[in-house]
């Protein structure tokens, strides 16, 4: 006979959830909870919201650090319009009509009808929407946006630029060599979703060189049974050897 907590369980999967134990420790279940447990010491971390789109991410990081600081960037300028109005009197939110690549440039933004789909490369057979215009944008670094309003540290870089993560990390190579970023959270496409994708081998292989290592993978997502996209959690390995070495210390 099934025990009421195994029938509950049952009833659950039937309208397609589960239940676990919770566990505030475990990582590698929620992102944002992760975040939250690697940066528990910072009140106002800064955060890079590279391709920001109508600012779905910016509700999510606000939630999760209140007294952020965050910079939102989304090239095209039909979506960013959606994105200036949904963030307008937000406090510690600053947004930037722009995209970030590895160098200063003026590049074709291939604007997609549905603006999630947008990118910097061309799409593929797994991509969905249709291209609807053509866009010249501005794009600049990371490094060179830091160096020009002062940033200091960068404690969360996000990046969901529809395959350009790995452009985006290039821009970035000095404030990495330098350990001024934190964490490093992304989404990575596994299927031709766009053309001229960089594998995930030389993702990961780059930022293993510029001193992080891997997190966890997060909500894992399939087209035709296989993996098809998936986010990604890096840190900075100076960044949590001293995060280490604090908590130990204050535990002692």
């Amino acid at each position: 006979m099934k025990t009421i907590k195994q029938s509950i369980r049952d009833l659950i999967r039937k309208i397609g959830y589960d239940v676990s134990r919770y566990n505030p420790k475990e990582l590698g279940r929620d992102p944002f909870r992760d975040m939250k447990f690697f940066l528990n010491s910072l009140n106002c971390p800064v955060i890079f919201d590279v391709g920001a789109n109508i600012g779905q991410s910016v509700d999510s990081f606000r939630q999760t650090f209140p007294d952020s600081l965050i910079h939102s960037f989304e090239p095209s300028p039909g979506t960013y319009s959606k994105l200036r109005e949904h963030c307008n009197g937000l406090n510690g939110v600053k947004t930037w009509n722009c995209g970030i690549g590895s160098s200063q440039a003026i590049l074709p933004f291939l604007e997609n009808d549905n603006s999630d789909m947008s990118s910097f490369l061309a799409p593929g057979k797994f991509c969905w929407g249709k291209l609807d215009k053509t866009t010249n944008v501005k794009v600049l670094t990371v490094d060179e946006f830091a160096r020009e309003q002062d940033v200091k540290s960068v404690h969360i870089l996000k990046s969901d630029t529809q395959g350009y993560e790995l452009e985006v990390f290039k821009g970035a190579e000095g404030l990495m060599k330098e350990n001024r970023i934190g964490l490093i959270y992304f989404e990575y496409i596994f299927s031709e979703m766009y053309k001229d994708l960089p594998s995930f081998d030389e993702v990961f292989r780059f930022l293993l060189e510029h001193n992080f290592a891997l997190v966890s993978f997060y909500q894992p997502h399939f087209q035709q049974d296989i993996l098809s996209w998936t986010d990604v959690m890096f840190i900075n390995v100076e960044y949590n050897r001293q995060r280490i070495e604090q908590n130990a210390a204050a535990n002692a």
